[in-house]
Order: structure tokens, then C-alpha cells, then sequence
């Protein structure tokens, strides 16, 4: 398997401690970390200091297959032979066959990811396109969608081919699918990332149901035709934004510390709140163009923080994004 190291967690601290020691004992090529508090399995997902975590498997729900890189497997009580799972009372050499077949897994699950500005200049725009960018280098196949419902003239994807998401739903309506209707409006940045042009503004959106939204951000991630869909957009009361936040697995709330980007996450952290439990559980803060000097972070303990980006050298757009896309902050936000 190589050198590995695997933290593995269970609520019986003497069953976590009996595991691990038992399977250090034989095992040349791993190390089994013994992770005693709930906090210590966060703290080590992260820090990205682990290949793969073993939890009980009452926790699947709370712990996907994959987080970020780190491979994620589950304890169970009986021999159920799925990817992933790891069988607690067997022999050791089974066990390790067991996690030698967790990290061969490989994630081809689609992500819809929304970065969301908590008021203008906040720098939303450029850390999604900075996160595409960087996913697009990968060679990841990325669709960038750019929701904001005034278009937007500074956009760093520009293209040739003028139609919209509007224009794309209207297609939608007649292909029945978006994989269909996709051909005729997509462009491609020079960085390998898909895209449509939003410099003018789709104000056709606002009357578009969120049942339909959502029905065509579940078509896009159903199709598996893009790994990664960066949905960026100020933040806005519609049916299309909140048909991307309900379909979306991770929300990144982009503040830049001050007062009135702060007051404005309160705002949205509380409409979240009183619309749906469930879009504050995959909700944090990514900070932006954040400076001790002038800024301060949103003071809600709830809150999680997805991570800070460094100020960037005064540059064109361009020149910024590829910046942040280097930046260690902005490649960790899905821990």
C-alpha cells in the first residue's frame, strides 16, 4: 500500500485503542491513528494530514466517502463486502485487504459547489473563478455558472457565444435534458474551464419557478458530464439562487471582514436559518481579501470557516485569480 497513515475513530475509546494497536503490530506499511474525541477526527480531516479515516458506519451520514482527498471508510458490525467498508471482526490480513480496496476507490461523484458574495467587491466572483480554474488544471471537467441576475462586464470567462442560462433553459424546455442543450452556448477558457457568457443581464431568471431550477441543477449533476459546478453569485432573494443552494453539497458564504459584508452573512446566516435547516449544515464563510489591519471575522460560533484568503498583489482580474488559485486556503475549502 505504501507509507499511509489512517486515523480511525470509534465511541468506545477502548475498542479505537485495541484496533489500532492490533493492526500496528503487523503492518509495515501503515500507521493506524487512534482518534479518541469527535474533535480530533475533525482536526485531522482538517488538516489533511491522513490518506483516510475509519468511522463507525452509523456515521455514514454525516461523513461522506470522500472529503476533499481523504478517503473515508466505515466500521461495521456485519460482513457487508461494500466499497469502503471495513468488516470489525475479522482477521487482520482481511482488514488490511479491506482498506487496500477503500484507497484504490476513486471519486467520481459530481459536486455542486455555490460561492456566494456577501455584498459586492467582496471578491466572490474571483475566488470561484479562482476554484474553477484551479479544479479545470486538475483536469477536472468544470462548468463555471455565473447566476448574477445583473450579468456581469468583469467577469474573467468572457466568450464568443453570447447565449445564457436563460437561453439554456429556454433549449431545456425543447431538448428535455441539459446535456442536449448544453453544445449550443457553451465556451471554454484557455484554463480548460466550461462556461457561458453573462456579460449581459439574464434578468429572465426572476421568472423562472424553482422547481424548474432545480430540476435542471439535478439534470446537470445527473448527466456526470462536469465533475465540478461552480455556481457564483452575489447574494439575492430568487428561485434560481435557491434552487442552487438546495441542489448544491457545499455553500461558501465569501466575506471580506468588514462591517458591512459581516452585517450581511448575519443576514444570510438567519434567512438560512428560518428557511432550511438543512442549507446552514453545508454552509461556512470563506473570508476574501481579509486583513487584520481593517477587517474582523463574523463572530457566530456556529458559523464554520472555510478558510482565508491572502490579499493578492494589486493585479488585472486575470492576474488575481491565478493568484488565489495557488493560494494553499483556496484548494483546502472542502477540508
Amino acid at each position: 500500500m505504501g507509507q499511509i497513515r489512517i486515523g480511525v475513530y470509534d465511541s468506545d475509546a477502548g475498542y479505537t485503542e485495541r484496533f489500532c494497536q492490533y493492526m500496528n503490530e503487523a503492518s509495515e506499511n501503515a500507521e493506524f491513528l487512534p482518534l479518541y474525541e469527535k474533535d480530533q477526527l475533525e482536526s485531522l480531516l482538517a488538516s489533511r494530514e491522513t490518506e483516510a479515516v475509519l468511522i463507525p458506519e452509523e456515521m455514514r451520514e454525516d461523513y461522506p466517502p470522500f472529503i476533499g482527498e481523504i478517503h473515508v471508510g466505515y466500521l461495521t458490525e456485519e460482513p457487508g463486502g461494500e466499497p469502503g467498508e471495513v468488516f470489525r471482526y475479522q482477521d487482520r490480513r482481511s482488514m488490511l485487504q479491506d482498506v487496500e480496496r477503500l484507497l484504490a476507490q476513486e471519486d467520481t461523484s459530481v459536486k455542486l459547489l455555490a460561492f456566494l458574495g456577501a455584498g459586492t467587491g467582496t471578491g466572490c466572483s474571483a475566488a470561484a473563478s479562482a476554484y474553477a480554474q484551479y479544479l479545470a488544471a486538475g483536469e477536472k471537467q468544470v462548468l463555471y455558472l455565473n447566476m448574477n441576475s445583473l450579468g456581469d462586464d468583469s467577469c474573467i470567462f468572457r466568450g464568443e457565444n453570447p447565449k445564457d442560462l436563460r437561453f439554456l433553459l429556454q433549449e431545456m424546455a425543447k431538448e428535455g435534458t441539459p446535456a442536449g442543450a448544453m453544445p449550443a452556448m457553451l465556451n471554454r477558457a484557455p484554463n480548460g474551464v466550461y462556461f457561458y457568457d453573462n456579460e449581459t443581464a439574464p434578468l429572465g431568471l426572476m421568472d423562472v419557478g424553482e422547481e424548474e431550477m432545480y430540476a435542471f441543477f439535478r439534470g446537470l449533476i445527473d448527466s456526470g458530464e462536469y465533475r465540478y459546478i461552480i455556481v457564483d453569485s452575489s447574494f439575492s432573494v430568487n428561485h434560481g439562487l435557491m434552487a442552487a443552494c438546495r441542489a448544491a453539497e457545499k455553500i461558501f458564504l465569501v466575506g471580506d471582514g468588514t462591517h458591512s459584508s459581516n452585517h450581511l452573512l448575519d443576514r444570510i446566516w438567519k434567512l438560512f436559518g428560518s428557511l432550511d435547516e438543512g442549507l446552514l449544515k453545508k454552509t461556512a464563510v470563506l473570508y476574501n481579501r481579509f486583513h487584520k489591519q481593517y477587517g474582523r471575522f463574523y463572530e457566530n460560533p456556529e458559523a464554520p470557516a472555510a478558510g482565508c484568503l491572502e490579499l493578492a498583489a494589486p493585479a488585472g482580474a486575470a492576474q488575481i485569480v491565478e493568484m488565489l488559485s495557488e493560494q494553499k486556503a483556496l484548494r483546502e475549502i472542502l477540508r
